[in-house]
This record gives structure tokens, C-alpha cells and sequence, in this order.
């Protein structure tokens, strides 16, 4: 494996969405390659540094300075790299560290959005639809549609056109569509609910849903990066990977 490649799956492993076929490969490159080697331990440093921030026994405020510190520290160390005669070592570190920060940045909003310190960006702009939230395990986050903030995904939350959901690791949930039809979300999963009004349209950005269609159904899709499948059937099961 190469450190371009290195760069990426370590981008993936602070989603929570690489495999576990990837995360060995990416451990068996970091023991023999020290400035991936080093570039990984920041990663793992900040990803417990973030989680921390979601412990019940941790102030919200103090997981704000806690993190904000954490990032101030790893920017001083990308900033000064151990090769900086390596040109594309610096460039590769830039990109890593902007995939960190966003990623850190949409975690600690979520923190402080649950602690009551962010407020979701005004109600959702686009019309509530009949779906209603079933079954739920672990953190589910929805963006409705024109809203900026990430919220965690509750047992009542009202379904709106435009909706964004994305289901972490260990995570998964079912979606409830009329005539008892269902569509069942995996962990690691990102789902974008498009169009339910006659047409049903999900747009599957990663990761796998199950469809369980009653028969008769209207016209049913979900589109991915690759293409779009149209419900035939009554059920059926779509992935996308990254490979």
C-alpha cells in the first residue's frame, strides 16, 4: 500500500466506514511506515478526545475547551512536520488534517447540540411526510434538508422530505412506509430521502438498506453513486462501498 492510499483509509477509519479488511491493511502499513505510523496515533489521540466529549460525566463546556485544545495541539504539529523537506508529505498531512477537523467539527456540534448549547438551525423547511421511525439501535443523526446541524435521531422524530440520515458504527434503524412497507438501514450508512409523494426516491450516498415492499407499490427507487434500482419486487438489498 502506498501513503496516498494510507491517507485515505485513515480518512475512513475517523468516519467509522472502513471495513475490517481495510483497517488491517491500514495497521499493517502504519507498523512498517513511521510518518503514517505518526499521522494515524493523532488520528486515534483526536478520535478519544471526541468521543469523551460524548460521556454523560463530561461538562459540555469542558468538552468544548477539551477538544478545541486537542485540535490547537495537532495543528501545531502539522504545521511543523518531521519531514518538511518532503513536499508531499506536507501536502498529504493538509489534506488529513482538513478531513479531521470536519469531522471533529460535526461531532463536537452534535455534543453541544445535545447538551443544549446548539440549536438545530430552525424548524425543518421542507414538508413532513407519512414515514414514521421503527425500530432504532444506537446513534442515528438526521440534517433535514436547508438546516445546518446534525440531531440525533429519537424515538417520535418526525420524517421531512430532503432528510439526510446517517447511522454510525454498531447503529442502524427502519423506516416505516406506508401499506406496512419498510426500508431497514445498516451501520455506517448514509440514506437521503428525496422524493415520497406517489414516487418514492432514496439516494444511498454509502453503506446498505434492505427495501420489504407490500405488493401492490407504487414506483420505488434508490439511487447510489453507481446508479439507481428500481423496486421490481418486494424486496431487495442495496450496498455501496468504497471500493
Amino acid at each position: 500500500m502506498n501513503c496516498e492510499k494510507c491517507k485515505n483509509l485513515i480518512e475512513r477509519h475517523i468516519d467509522g466506514t472502513i471495513s475490517d479488511k481495510d483497517f488491517a491493511e491500514l495497521k499493517a502499513h502504519t507498523d512498517t511506515c513511521q510518518s503514517c505510523r505518526e499521522e494515524f496515533s493523532r488520528c486515534a489521540r483526536l478520535s478519544e478526545t471526541i468521543q469523551q466529549a460524548f460521556s454523560s460525566q463530561t461538562a459540555a463546556e469542558q468538552a468544548r475547551r477539551s477538544v478545541i485544545a486537542r485540535l490547537s495541539e495537532q495543528a501545531d504539529q502539522w504545521r511543523q512536520p518531521t519531514r518538511p523537506s518532503a513536499a508531499w508529505l506536507a501536502g498529504k498531512r493538509a489534506a488529513i488534517a482538513a478531513s479531521i477537523l470536519l469531522a471533529a467539527g460535526l461531532l463536537l456540534g452534535f455534543a453541544l447540540g445535545r447538551a443544549g448549547i446548539v440549536k438545530p438551525a430552525g424548524a425543518p423547511r421542507t414538508p413532513q411526510v407519512p414515514i414514521r421511525l421503527g425500530r432504532l439501535e444506537g446513534t442515528v443523526l438526521v440534517k433535514h434538508e436547508g438546516c445546518d446541524v446534525w440531531q440525533a435521531l429519537r424515538a417520535g422524530s418526525g420524517i421531512y422530505l430532503g432528510d439526510r440520515f446517517h447511522s454510525t458504527a454498531k447503529s442502524g434503524f427502519v423506516l416505516e412506509l406506508q401499506n406496512e412497507s419498510t426500508i431497514e438501514v445498516n451501520q455506517n450508512s448514509m440514506l437521503v430521502l428525496r422524493s415520497y409523494n406517489g414516487e418514492t426516491q432514496f439516494f444511498l450516498e454509502h453503506g446498505e438498506c434492505t427495501a420489504s415492499l407490500e405488493s401492490p407499490h407504487g414506483r420505488f427507487f434508490i439511487s447510489t453513486p453507481h446508479g439507481r434500482v428500481e423496486a421490481l419486487g418486494t424486496e431487495f438489498t442495496v450496498t455501496v462501498t468504497d471500493e
